[in-house]
């Protein structure tokens, strides 16, 4: 496994449902470039830029669907692709409160890397999610693994938005816990949106850097 997993947004701990759900069937499409592909505080690129895209199909009954990929390079050069395929379920309690519930499947194009599986049960209200991630991993020992990812988004003025995130990894392995904080800025510039986000961890492994910062440029696109 690349130190940790992710598909990523601005934050780089990006909650896959928890939109809402839709009045209609949607297909999009999404590309980007990051400077550093960051998850979950760590980078999956060795601090290198990535390319990134994925679409995803939700219809109108909350089910959705979709694939994600991005290049990424472990620390000890080992180079490849990460392609995210995953499914869930999100349906609304009232206008404010949305639950969801899914699986995603981690899968690596390089053989030193280990591919991942998690499940995940998260709910929002209003600008603020929590979600519940429990994985396991192809690595051989003890693989299992938790996550949990808080978020707070808000706006700010001339059209700025704020996000904050914290996260806490448990891991079953000895000595693989660890929390991960990040700050981050957004914009919409001419249809696309741009990010700055700075992210803190107090990971224990000394080849892991204990602060990232990374700029982030993405745009979606609907299909149908």
């Amino acid at each position: 496994m690349l130190h940790q997993l992710k598909r990523s947004c601005l934050l780089g701990v990006g909650l896959i449902g928890l939109a809402g759900t839709t009045q209609a069937a949607e297909l999009t499409a999404n590309v980007g470039v990051t400077s550093n592909y960051v998850f979950r505080g760590i980078t999956q690129t060795d601090d290198g830029a990535a390319v990134q895209g994925g679409i995803d199909y939700i219809h109108e009954n909350g089910l959705y669907a979709g694939a994600w990929a991005s290049n990424v390079e472990s620390g000890t050069g080992d180079k490849g692709f990460e392609t995210d395929l995953y499914v869930g379920y999100n349906f609304e309690l009232n206008e404010n409160v949305v639950f969801d519930v899914g699986y995603i499947t981690y899968q690596y194009s390089s053989t030193n890397i280990d591919d991942a599986d998690e499940i995940y049960f998260g709910a929002s209200f209003k600008d603020v999610s929590i979600t519940y991630y429990s994985g396991d991993t192809d690595a051989a020992g003890d693989s299992d693994y938790s996550y949990i990812d808080l978020k707070y988004s808000m706006a700010l003025p001339s059209d700025f938005n704020l996000h904050l995130h914290y996260g806490n990894f448990d891991a079953d392995a000895a000595g693989g816990d660890y929390e991960d904080v990040a700050i981050g800025v957004s914009k919409e510039i001419e249809g696309f949106d741009v990010g700055v986000t700075l992210t803190t961890t107090d990971h224990d492994t000394a080849a892991i850097e204990d602060d990232e910062i990374f700029v982030t440029v993405s745009k979606a696109f609907n299909l149908m």
